[in-house]
């Protein structure tokens, strides 16, 4: 080439190297110079706050950029409104994240620990990595840097919605909000920064022009609404911490990722069991005092008689710990003035405050990558000891009834009979079962999950749900036992499992001697969502006492007549609105509603077990066909008009709502209001007994075990049955309609599952030869007066429509719903 071309194309080259080489960093002044007018606070990340233009800085400092660390969202403010979830002290998911710097900004990217490869070869662990994504959530413009440490303006992120409160919203129907940045601040009180944990907080300000209802009931101006949200960057834990594994016959909560370093012939899924760090002093002794012990600050706001409850629940930890092998490893302490709740750095149990009650809740920030327990953030609910109220003043009437009775004669000792203070004996009633309430959410963020057998052997854990165990013994209702007061074998077990300390290489015989030993001793488990009312496990149901759910149905019943029977006005206190009695005769009247979820759970009924291979015991066993039929018995008694009737006197007291006063989702809606409908709540009942028998699941279960048993009840016997209770029995003189109610139930209930989508094909043949049935009776059946007579044309009309497939039967009159009534109230999420 000649010289002249050779020159050019260098030339040439030089430029295209120019045009296409990234652009020089620009000059940057220092950290030192550009921040010296600003206020520092130094920590782990350290922070600067430039009052004069509202900014807060983040330094990444020298060797960070890169490195992982824990990124930990909260709400420290809420809105109070017990459906959308946006309470105060609500914690969001846990991420694993670091920092990195591809040009002129500074990124903040979340790795996502849930697809891994456990393995030391790096080139899987990257196939792995580069298969799912990561999200980056900020791009901070770098400001300055000096000596590799690097400072950004963090403004915009911190100030973003990064909890997604707009998500909440819009998921609650609660209308389309947007972040208004000029409404929105860093909150200065709590944005501070530590040696292992930076902790920011910002005000922030969501406007909507057409906010929804439950927003507006709760905010003065629900066109803006302002909650305070908190981010906590935490050095990762050191290192020391084991994971333990998960076993499904025990209830510790699991954390799940995908482990792709598994052999072929292993489950891709790999389990850990959620726990505290704990470590003995003193490995070499038996019980040993921990290295550091698992303390819970208590919120300075909960009030007395509460506090106490709640100090005494929780602390029956440190009693169970001793069993791991732990002594004063657990303790709960006041919470000092100047603590910051949301901060990482401390276990909490928080106060909180709804319109409604509800639920409280033992959620956990957990490290991603071991299951380490990071911090615990209990919430207790401040209303929910009036749904405990509510089951206390039930039984008011008949607990009066027997101090009178007591009286012995002797001045003196009736003197102090006459004394007692009835609200003394409610919030011992209600305490009692606040201590249990505490323990089992504190229990969670130790890692146990719910177990709603406990109940079945003894009232052996407090992480079941209980029910108020109330006696009738000569006549006269005792409490004296109610809740439970401490700790169950069940949770001795479970705390064993998480937390004893093994010699090296001796970790999974002990594990599996402590499983064996919980299964000699009968100490079973079943959790979510295996409690629901469509199960086949009858002891596995919440809100229940006794081994047999059937006796415990007939036990439950007579309980329901005595209080029932006495029920009158001293339900409520002097100069209260008479309209409040419906809502304290919710628990006496459907005082066996739970009880009647388990005893269905019979019919078709399968106790199981979360087993594996190995095991000594079966995994699942058919109820004795004789069990099943006496659940059959005792759930259809308790629909008969006698037992659907509400007392003639008790029907006088029930005043419909008072001016001045809101509608209670509490109390019985009525469909004769003003009046009281008493024939309205006999349906709600009936529905739930008749209904949950003929459950699309329970239908095809009896199909399934009748197959296998030939003495097993068959679907079809069960319908009989139903119908004989119902539709061929005389007309009683007192209360028709009631029986007209369920045998209405039990037509509108087959035409339901002879309809239903998910119902097998042998369950609606069997649906259909029930009405089939029916029909026949109604054409055989000729005496009643015109009430009788038009409810006969009726449900033959519909059945024959129904039947013909000609159209719809006439639309289904739904009854009202059950009230809220359980003890956790309003609430449309998990407890976990």
């Amino acid at each position: 080439m000649p010289a002249r071309s050779r020159a050019t194309a260098r030339g040439l080259a030089a430029i295209a190297t120019l045009a296409f080489a990234p652009p020089a960093r620009a000059q940057l002044p220092t950290i030192t110079d550009y921040t010296k007018s600003f206020e520092r606070r130094d920590g782990y990340f350290p922070l600067y706050w430039d009052g004069a233009k509202g900014r807060l800085l983040l330094e990444v400092p020298a060797g960070r950029l890169g490195e992982q660390f824990l990124y930990l969202p909260s709400l420290a403010t809420g809105i109070g409104d017990v459906r959308l979830g946006l309470d105060r002290g609500a914690i969001g998911d846990e991420k694993l994240a670091h920092f990195e710097r591809p040009g002129p900004r500074l990124a903040l990217v979340l790795e996502n620990p849930k697809f891994r490869a456990v393995s030391d070869d790096e080139a899987l662990a990257r196939s792995v990595r580069e298969s799912f994504p990561v999200s980056t959530v900020a791009s901070l413009e770098v400001v300055a840097e000096e000596g590799g440490r690097v400072l950004v303006d963090a403004s915009s992120f911190v100030l973003s919605d990064i909890t997604d409160v707009r998500g909440a919203l819009r998921a609650g129907d609660q209308g389309a909000f947007q972040l208004d940045k000029d409404r929105s601040t860093v909150y200065q009180p709590h944005t501070r920064a530590f040696p292992e944990n930076t902790e920011i907080e910002a005000s922030l300000t969501f406007t909507s022009e057409n906010p929804g209802p439950r927003v507006r009931r709760h905010a003065p101006d629900a066109r803006a609404i302002t909650l305070r949200q908190h981010l906590s960057l935490v050095k990762l834990p050191g290192p020391g911490f084991r994971p333990r594994r998960f076993d499904p016959r025990i209830g510790i909560f699991p954390l799940t990722f995908y482990d792709y370093a598994k052999p072929l012939d292993r489950d891709l899924v790999m389990r850990y069991a959620i726990r505290h760090r704990l470590v003995k002093k003193d490995p070499n002794v038996a019980t040993s005092a921990p290295v550091k012990p698992i303390v819970y600050y208590l919120d300075p706001g909960v009030p007395q008689p509460y506090r106490a409850a709640f100090r005494e629940g929780a602390a029956w930890w440190d009693q169970v710990l001793e069993s791991a092998g732990f002594k004063n490893a657990f303790r709960v302490q006041d919470m000092p003035p100047d603590m910051d709740p949301m901060d990482a750095r401390y276990h909490v149990i928080q106060w909180v405050h709804r319109s409604e009650a509800g639920y409280s809740i033992g959620p956990s920030f957990v490290d991603p990558r071991t299951g380490e327990i990071i911090k615990a953030a209990v919430r207790m609910e401040s209303h929910r000891s009036l749904s405990d109220y509510d089951i206390y003043a039930g039984t008011i009437p008949v607990t009066g009834e027997r101090e009178v009775d007591a009286l012995s004669g002797d001045d003196a000792l009736d003197d102090w009979l006459a004394s007692l203070d009835s609200n003394a004996s409610a919030e011992a009633f209600a305490m009692a079962r606040r201590r249990q309430h505490a323990a089992h959410e504190v229990g969670h963020t130790l890692g146990l999950a719910h177990n709603f057998l406990a109940s079945a052997y003894g009232r052996a854990s407090v992480m079941d749900y209980p029910a108020p165990l109330l006696r009738v013994a000569g006549g006269h209702l005792d409490l004296a036992d109610a809740y439970r007061n401490g700790p169950g074998a069940y949770d001795t077990l479970a705390i064993r499992y998480a937390y004893t300390e093994f010699p090296a290489g001796q970790e999974e015989a002990g594990l599996e001697h402590i499983l064996a030993d919980g299964m000699r001793r009968g100490l079973r488990f079943i959790t979510n969502p295996d409690e629901a009312d469509a199960g086949s496990y009858p002891e596995a149901s919440t809100w229940i006492n006794g081994a047999d759910a059937v006796a415990e149905l007939a036990r439950v019943t007579v309980v329901r007549r005595l209080l029932l029977d006495r029920f009158d006005e001293r339900a409520i206190h002097p100069g209260e609105p008479m309209a409040l009695l419906n809502r304290r005769l919710v628990p006496v009247y459907l005082h066996h509603r739970f009880t009647i979820a388990a005893a269905i759970k019979a019919i078709g009924g399968m106790e199981y077990r979360y087993g594996v291979r190995g095991d000594s015991l079966p995994v699942t066993e058919i109820l004795a066909p004789q069990r099943q039929r006496r659940a059959l018995d005792l759930l259809l008694d308790a629909i008969q008009p006698a037992e659907l009737a509400v007392p003639e006197p008790v029907l006088r007291l029930l005043a419909p709502t008072p001016f001045g006063y809101d509608g209670d989702d509490w109390a019985f809606r009525s469909q004769a209001a003003p009046a009281f409908d008493q024939v309205g709540i006999a349906r709600t009942l009936a529905t739930q007994v008749v209904g949950g028998i003929l459950a699309p699941e329970r239908a095809a279960r009896l199909v399934a075990f009748a197959d296998r048993d030939p003495r097993a009840p068959t679907l079809t016997e069960v319908i009989a049955r139903m119908i004989e209770r119902t539709w061929d029995v005389p007309t009683p003189a007192a209360h028709p309609a009631l029986k007209r109610v369920t045998e209405r139930v039990v037509v509108d209930e087959l035409v339901r599952l002879g309809s239903d989508p998910r119902a097998t094909v042998e369950s609606r043949a069997a649906a259909e030869w029930g009405l089939r049935r029916i029909a026949g009776t109604l054409r055989a059946r000729r005496q009643g007066g015109p009430d009788d007579e038009a409810h006969r044309a009726l449900a033959a009309a519909d059945i024959e429509r129904f039947l013909q497939r000609r159209d719809a039967p006439t639309p289904r009159a739904e009854p009202p719903g059950a009230p809220v009534g359980t003890p956790i109230g309003n609430r449309d999420r998990r407890e976990p």
